[in-house]
């Protein structure tokens, strides 16, 4: 008998990365999500958080995560007509200057199809409001503790240290430092609280009216304190097992 496998992410959100509301679900495999069902995704330091509304979220680690892409294939056209005031355009009617020229463009249209490939299925959704290639640059964060997290990545860096160690003839400590680098948390540690007594800020450390940090709640964009754990407005949870964690300022 296979043994109950049991995961426990503690949810921490990549500082600046955004969660992304109202994603449709276009297909799903392995996952308990339905076509046409609305999910909001959420990018943390260990995982990506999955919630549909009254269900309990759904964490994809990232070292299950074999591909994460984006895409859009439907493309939109404008154009536009402007008067030609050129030579030619003077010469083609008949000395006037009012021909108009109709030019068009091509680009992405605002949604971004984002596939998720795992190591128990795949989950496709829809993203409405921005084209891929914006999207994929608010994501950087999340695209690059992916890649920590793949091996074939990792080995491919490690090789090219090597390489650069060795043609340079650096030290053992150097070639150990920069292999470190490849794990750099994207996630500052939290510094450690200061001495009793000594001001922070303009308070004093321990005053009750010393200065909150604040951020902004993602589901109604009010602002309020960064360690919330309920938005006082909507009341979103942004306990561990929530997709959703307040936004820093």
């Amino acid at each position: 008998m296979t043994p109950a496998l049991r995961l426990d992410f503690q949810f921490t959100p990549l500082p600046n990365t955004p969660s992304l509301r109202e994603c449709a679900v276009v297909s799903a495999a392995g996952y308990a999500f339905f076509s046409d069902e609305k999910v909001a995704l959420a990018f943390g330091t260990t995982c990506v958080g999955v919630a549909a509304e009254g269900r309990d979220p759904v964490a994809v680690p990232y070292f299950e995560l074999a591909e994460l892409s984006l895409g859009n294939h439907a493309i939109t056209t404008t154009g536009h007509t402007y008067p030609d005031f050129g030579l030619f355009g003077g010469l083609l009617s008949g000395g006037s200057t009012n021909k108009e020229v109709t030019s068009s463009t091509t680009q992405p249209s605002a949604q971004t199809f984002i596939s998720l490939v795992t190591h128990v299925g795949e989950l496709h959704l829809l993203y409405t409001g921005l084209p891929p290639a914006v999207l994929r640059m608010l994501l950087a964060e999340a695209f690059t503790v992916w890649r920590q997290h793949q091996p074939d990545w990792l080995e491919k860096r490690r090789k090219s240290i090597d390489a650069y160690v060795d043609r340079e003839g650096l030290d053992e400590q150097t070639r150990t430092a920069l292999k470190e680098r490849l794990f750099t948390s994207l996630v500052p540690a939290a510094p450690p609280p200061p001495p009793s007594g000594l001001f922070t800020g303009t308070a004093m450390a321990g005053d009750s009216d010393a200065p909150v940090r604040m951020g902004v709640c993602p589901s109604c964009k009010t602002t309020i304190p960064f360690f919330s754990e309920e938005c006082p407005k909507c009341q979103a949870l942004f306990g561990p097992d929530s997709a959703w964690q307040v936004r820093p300022l």
